[in-house]
Order: C-alpha cells, then structure tokens, then sequence
C-alpha cells in the first residue's frame, strides 16, 4: 500500500515533502479585496499594514477632494484618502462596514477609506491579465490588473489597483507622494 492509500499515513517529513512534489505548485499573489462603490477590487496584502474601524478624520485645508485629512494611529499620523472619489466614483454614504486599509508604501503610512473588506484572494500569474487597452491613460494608471478566480460555479473578477499611482497626486502644481502640501 502507498501511502496515498493509507487514510492515516505517518506525518513525516518525507512524506510531506513526496506530497509537495507530486503537486503542481504555482507561485501565487495574495490580494486583500475590498469593496469600493459596488464594484471589488484588490491590493497586494503585502501592502497592507491593517485594517481599522471607520474613525473621526481630522481636515486639512485646501487639499484634494479625495483627500479626506488625517488620522493618528498609535501616534502616527496619517493621511486618509477616500478611495470612490480618487477613482472617480459616486460618493455615496458610508455604512458600518466601512474600513480604513493602513497601507505602505516605500516605508510611508496611508489611509484608504474602502465601502468593505471582503475576502483575501491568491491568484496565480495566469489568471491576471494587462488592464484593457481601450482605456485611455490617465485612467489606466490606477489599474495593475484584472484578477479571475473561481467562486463556487462562478468566475469572479477582481481589479487590481497599481498602489503607487493611487497615492501619487499633485499639490499646487507640485507631484506629492507623501500626502503633505507645497
């Protein structure tokens, strides 16, 4: 009998590893999705600090729109932005489900207000494609992808948001990474 046969065969390290091996193994991307203005979409969990709780944001005058102002978590202060008005969305009203993603990025903090977190998703290199090509430019650069998986019966699509370009705005003429004025 092999030990495929076996229902209880010995955990061993050898036979662990005689398991990986027969497996074809995909190297795999995990995605935290989230949900902004109905639609899903998903950042890299790599970026992803933590998730916190929908709390008091403190405005900063004649900044973006989309930028709502700044929190402090555990001293730290932190630039918030409201992900549906940065991707151009209906600003619609806020539900107990609305979550704050602490992301990094290059080693400073952000804020993105999110309608919801749903689920972390991994894909495999195959199952994201390039952004459509009939998008023009300015709204491309947000998009690192769409991401297919299976749920149940259905195939689900995920959009994959290029970090860098969402956090990256202009202040007064000037290109801003860190969220601060002129």
């Amino acid at each position: 009998m092999s030990d495929r046969d076996r229902p209880f065969a010995l955990a061993t390290e050898e036979t662990y590893l005689r398991h990986i091996d027969s497996r074809d193994v995909k190297p795999t991307r995990a995605m935290l999705t989230f949900v902004v203005g109905g639609e899903t979409y998903g950042l890299e969990i790599l970026h992803i600090r933590e998730i916190i709780k929908m709390t008091e944001v403190t405005e900063v005058p004649r900044m973006p729109l989309f930028l709502l102002g700044v929190i402090s978590v555990r001293g730290v202060v932190i630039p918030v932005l409201d992900l549906r008005l940065r991707l151009r969305l209906d600003d619609t009203p806020l539900t107990r489900a609305a979550r704050i993603l602490v992301v990094d990025v290059d080693g400073e903090p952000f804020g993105l207000l999110v309608d919801a977190v749903t689920d972390v998703v991994r894909f495999a290199e195959s199952d994201i494609e390039p952004p459509p090509s009939t998008l023009n430019v300015s709204d491309s650069s947000f998009l690192a992808g769409i991401g297919r998986y299976a749920s149940g019966k259905r195939t689900k699509m995920v959009i994959l948001l290029h970090l860098d370009a969402v956090v990256k705005f202009e202040i007064r003429g000037r290109v801003q990474r860190k969220g601060g004025g002129a």
